[in-house]
């Protein structure tokens, strides 16, 4: 027995030894690398439905999580949208204007609290979207007229709708529907202050100060320099690829080529199609490129003293030569839809509707008809901002002076300086943020629109177009919608408040090792089941 008792000891004295040496090894160094991407321009805004331009939702994307997600990657194989669980594990049509969801459990957010319904709830609610004073007022537009948000339990619930709405799941699968951490807004919520106070200043503390549930967390913001992230490792989706991610600003396409054949960068964005040579000199880098759901567009300024001659616009519509545009700038390598619409519409795209025309004789016609007596009109422009916008304000102002209307080009810093009640004409993008015809003519152009009602109001809506918008947003019949969907782009190219000119490439590089596929939408989505990193752990 002693030395059965001698030998357990020695036993216990052994593992005892060995779990002590296992607690002080040192941890297992983290080989994944430290990811360094150059952008065009850094994010305005990391709240995610306060600033949703084509640069924010680049980052906004990483950090934050949708209830329901779109499956980009199966849809390039099939043509087909699908959409796939995200925060939500699943969903049910309860009726035109019900949606229930079962959602995710087990999900922290990056401050560590617990993802629940009461999230969920509060994105959406009266505090941040739907009061009076709300701060993301602008996210009304795309969550759609949202009578409330039921609680069915801590991990269910229903979104209720005011009215039927045919795009519930999409409008939850995009644009303003990221979900944020209810704790970390009222964080900064006092007794007896309005919602509309303190939620100003949770807004302005969170901007760069982001608490999502992502695959990345935020470290670091330095103004017009970079802005940085670190991996997540208790995402749901899998442990990220990439250590840490920084999106660094470089303006120039050329140094953030340089700077990517030296190796200061991993990957880059935003890259023309004559610089795509270049890159095939290098082994070492692979180039990415996919024709967006995202259409370059010239806005008229309806209001403005020149422009409001509706034969004036249609005139400048008529004298743009798409296809020569494609060819100079894209290589002939994207497309001009035909009218405000995609194929990937299903049955609602419209195959036989007429293209945008190009009919010089008619717009020199229709220019000699209108009260333009000869003006220099401003073209403002923010250079670097789009990919080779500045080049087609090049080529188009050459093809307005040939049929007798003259355009100044005016660069300007940033969209304030554009967007001025005295502008004419300024380049814009619009994406279709659903694969459906409310996703681009109702968001952009209709009732509600910053065109229409925002900081812009450049152009009021026919009673005729903003009653059929309501029916494209609130009717549930199939045939009476794409009628009403026909019509609104005949208006619209009647009426011209603006024009489109064609879908852009968006190409990213990167370097050996990295693959990635970039998305039909400006989502730079670096997730573990779209970025992969040889060697990361």
């Amino acid at each position: 027995m002693k030395f059965f008792a001698q030998s357990c000891q020695n036993t216990v004295a052994a593992v005892a030894l060995a779990i002590f040496c296992l607690m002080i090894r040192p941890a297992a160094a983290d080989s994944r690398p430290d990811l360094v991407i150059a952008v065009n321009t850094l994010p305005r805004s990391l709240e995610p439905a306060m600033k949703m331009g084509n640069v924010d939702v680049r980052v906004n994307y990483n950090i934050f999580d949708t209830l329901i997600r779109r499956d980009f990657r199966g849809q390039d194989k099939s043509g087909q949208v699908r959409l796939m669980p995200g925060l939500a594990t699943s969903w049910k049509r309860i009726s035109p204007t019900t949606l229930e969801l079962d959602l995710r459990q087990g999900v922290k957010f990056h401050d560590g609290s617990e993802f629940t319904a009461d999230d969920v709830i509060f994105s959406f609610g009266k505090e941040r979207v739907y009061g009076d004073k709300a701060p993301v007022r602008s996210a009304r537009l795309f969550i759609g007229d949202l009578d409330r948000i039921e609680k069915l339990g801590p991990y269910k619930i229903r979104v209720v709708m005011k009215a039927p709405d045919p795009i519930i799941e999409h409008r939850l699968s995009g644009y303003a529907s990221w979900i944020v951490s209810k704790k970390a807004y009222e964080k900064y919520k006092k007794d007896g202050e309005p919602a509309g106070a303190w939620m100003q200043t949770a807004v302005k503390k969170l901007t760069w100060n982001p608490v999502g549930t992502g695959p990345y967390k935020f470290k670091e913001y330095i103004p017009g320099d970079l802005v940085s992230f670190t991996a997540n490792d208790d995402y749901f989706l899998g442990k990220p690829e990439a250590k840490s991610v920084t999106f660094k600003e470089v303006a120039e396409v050329a140094t953030r080529l340089a700077g990517l054949v030296s190796g200061e960068f991993d990957m880059i964005v935003e890259i023309p199609p004559d610089q795509l040579p270049v890159l095939e000199k290098y082994r070492d880098i692979r180039p990415a490129s996919v024709i967006l759901e995202n259409s370059h567009v010239l806005t008229f300024n309806t209001k403005h003293p020149v422009m409001q001659d509706k034969k004036l616009r249609q005139a400048l519509s008529l004298a743009i030569d798409r296809k020569k545009l494609i060819d100079t700038l894209w290589h002939g390598m994207t497309i001009t839809p035909n009218g405000n619409q995609m194929p990937n519409f299903g049955e609602y795209y419209i195959k036989d509707f007429p293209a945008f025309a190009y009919d010089p004789e008619k717009a020199k016609k229709l220019l000699a008809e209108s009260s333009y007596k000869g003006q220099t009109v401003e073209y403002r422009i923010i250079p670097n901002y789009y990919t080779n916008s500045m080049e087609a304000a090049q080529i188009i102002q050459e093809m307005w002076k040939r049929i007798g209307f003259n355009m100044k080009i005016a660069p300007v810093e940033n969209w304030k300086a554009i967007r001025g009640p005295d502008v004419a004409i300024y380049p814009w993008s619009n994406t279709f943020r659903y694969p459906e015809p409310v996703g681009q003519i109702a968001m952009s152009w209709g009732p509600g629109s910053e065109i229409q009602e925002g900081d812009r109001q450049y152009w009021e809506g026919t009673p005729e177009f903003n009653k059929l918008a309501g029916v494209l947003t609130s009717s549930v019949d199939k045939t009476e919608r794409k009628a009403a969907f026909r019509r609104m782009m005949e208006i619209f190219q009647e009426e011209v408040p603006g024009t489109i000119l064609y879908n852009p490439i968006s190409t990213y590089a990167m370097r050996k090792g990295i693959e990635f596929t970039p998305y039909s939408l400006y989502y730079m989505d670096l997730r573990p089941d779209n970025l992969k990193i040889a060697h990361a752990n």
